[in-house]
């Protein structure tokens, strides 16, 4: 991804134009930094005199804060504060009054910003978080659609107690063990965090270390927190259950969480067992829904499907 040298915003692949400004995609465009280590982002808003009648209100506002800064007098008057992004709620506000004065200017740690950027990315989950009944939970998301082990739901990467989404970057060697594909875990969390680094509580470094602390393979035949995603494939007549993946006991993974707090995840059914009901796995050479190799397969037994066909016929003879 490019930053616009204008105004520094991000420019996705194969754009001509920034989304931001509109300017052309030149050279001049250097690639996009990646995002910081935590650290409060800051703002400034600055405006000049004005015959609107908020203008006295927000001078009123501005002179009860410590980094107030005023130059010039009267009609050449320019009036500038400098206040943290936790601030958001003051901040939004006093850009109500302001910010449609062609005076006026909101930079967010330098970059000209506007109020959605301001009151919306990442920001706008930080105020929500901030009238939480449990403000760290939150982050790790109350509800089991929501959980995740880095601290932030905004990055769009839960971790389901059946699996699926980014737990499905990886593949199965042949004795049925999955290795994770961490390169492209870190690729979409980093995406992410760059969507969201305005947010006070996101800490690019906590997330990054949660991945390292991710084991680089799961054998659920071993590993009593983790089970077999399986699905049914007629193979010869016969029904197979067929690992296609992994899936996590949810209330075990707040071990991967780092420091003191602890999420704890409401969980429906949780995993039950290590290979969720695969009595034996073996290794095949062909080829299912992960990529590069065929995952362990398991033959279910074909009686219960011939006593129904025959439940079913005798139904419809009598």
């Amino acid at each position: 991804m490019l930053a616009c040298d204008k105004c520094v915003a991000g420019i996705p692949t194969d754009a001509r134009f920034c989304p931001q400004c509109g300017d052309p995609v030149t050279e001049a465009d250097k690639a996009s930094p990646a995002a910081k280590a935590h650290a409060v982002a800051n703002v400034e808003i600055g405006f000049g005199y004005s015959s609107s009648p908020n203008y006295q209100k927000a001078v009123d506002i501005c002179a009860k804060l410590p980094s107030y800064q005023l130059s010039g007098e009267e009609k050449e008057s320019v009036h500038k504060i400098n206040l943290p992004i936790t601030e958001v709620d003051l901040l939004a506000n006093l850009y109500d009054l302001v910010g449609s004065w062609k005076s006026s200017q909101m930079l967010i740690n330098g970059c000209a910003a506007t109020k959605k950027e301001l009151t919306y990315y990442g920001v706008g989950c930080y105020r929500t978080r901030q009238k939480a009944y449990r403000p760290d939970q939150y982050c790790f998301g109350e509800k089991d659609y929501e959980a995740n082990i880095w601290g932030c739901t905004r990055l769009n990467m839960p971790i389901f107690e059946w699996g699926g989404g980014w737990l499905e970057y990886g593949q199965f060697d042949q004795a049925g063990a999955w290795h994770f594909d961490k390169p492209r875990i870190r690729h979409e969390l980093e995406v992410a965090i760059k969507d969201n680094e305005l947010c006070p509580m996101l800490d690019r470094t906590k997330v990054l270390a949660t991945l390292d602390r991710l084991p680089e393979s799961i054998d659920p035949k071993t590993n009593k927190s983790w089970a077999y995603r399986t699905q049914y494939e007629e193979s010869g007549g016969e029904y197979e259950k067929v690992a296609v993946g992994i899936k996590p006991l949810l209330k075990k993974m707040n071990r991967y969480v780092l420091g003191d707090y602890k999420p704890t995840w409401e969980t429906a059914n949780g995993a039950e067992g290590a290979t969720d009901g695969v009595d034996k796995v073996e290794p095949s050479q062909s080829n299912t829904a992960v990529s590069g190799q065929r995952p362990p397969r398991t033959k279910s037994n074909a009686i219960w499907w011939i006593l129904g066909g025959i439940f079913l016929l005798y139904l419809l003879w009598r």
